[in-house]
């Protein structure tokens, strides 16, 4: 009888522990379902641009800043628009290009944002999820090393914390794929990954990867890219620590530049 009465005890338990999961993942799909539909077009009528996209679509073709206000953060915030590489209306999300910019950074930096905007930066994990958390988004990562060969890497499916109820505390986890260029695939094994700092340990590896790569990235155990590491300009006697895009330039060779952004996906016809 005792037996049977903790049986029951124990399936009613695992029953509440899956109930709760389930109420959290239906409270995630019910944060999302107004926003990762269909997109109106545009920003006309005088309503506010939610990225790049938006105005691109309105008639901007300049480069340069711009202010965005996402669906899910109402007071906006400045952003580098690319209104010329492929199509345009991208929205700048990090850039790397001389080293003037500290990234080894903490938690809340990477969160916030930091650098200049028209130059180094990293635009923040909230800033990014808040932009891709609108709709369905592609990334396009621009490469150039020390002898001005450039290389690329597109990804048709891109977000942060797409499927989070609290980003922050969930480490703002990556989700990345299709991908297309020719740089090689170095982020595919970042898929699914939570974002890890020197003061924030999110990874599967018995070492913190940020603080042994010098780094932040949605590492794994840890890494075949690594585009917030050191400014180690060229080869490099040290591993994987620099401005690393594996596929392409290998484990020692820290690039001259790199450039994440992002835009809503478009239909073929429309590209």
């Amino acid at each position: 009888m005792v037996k049977v009465v903790n049986s029951v005890s124990d399936a009613l338990n695992a029953m509440q522990k899956e109930n709760v999961g389930l109420k959290a993942r239906v409270k995630a799909d019910l944060q999302r379902a107004p926003i990762r539909g269909a997109r109106l077009k545009g920003c006309s009528n005088g309503s506010r641009p939610r990225d790049c996209g938006d105005l691109y679509a309105s008639g901007q073709r300049e480069d340069g800043i711009y202010s965005v206000f996402p669906l899910h953060h109402p007071t906006g915030f400045q952003v580098y628009c690319d209104m010329s590489t492929d199509g345009g209306g991208w929205t700048v999300i990090q850039r790397r290009e001389d080293g003037s910019v500290n990234f080894f950074r903490g938690w809340e930096s990477y969160r916030e944002g930091f650098g200049k905007i028209t130059g180094e930066h990293w635009l923040g994990l909230k800033q990014i999820h808040a932009l891709s958390i609108q709709g369905n988004y592609e990334l396009r990562i621009d490469l150039e090393d020390f002898e001005n060969s450039t290389a690329y890497a597109q990804y048709g499916t891109f977000g942060v914390g797409l499927f989070s109820v609290d980003p922050d505390d969930d480490g703002y986890p990556l989700t990345v794929g299709d991908y297309s260029g020719n740089a090689g695939d170095a982020l595919l094994k970042h898929n699914g990954m939570k974002f890890t700092t020197k003061d924030q340990d999110n990874d599967h590896s018995e070492n913190n990867c940020a603080s042994f790569y010098h780094g932040a990235w949605w590492y794994r155990n840890c890494h075949t890219s690594n585009l917030n590491g050191q400014y180690l300009r060229g080869q490099h006697t040290s591993y994987a620590d620099g401005i690393e895009w594996s596929s392409w330039t290998g484990w020692q060779y820290s690039l001259k530049f790199s450039e994440m952004k992002i835009r809503p996906t478009r239909d073929v016809d429309s590209k």
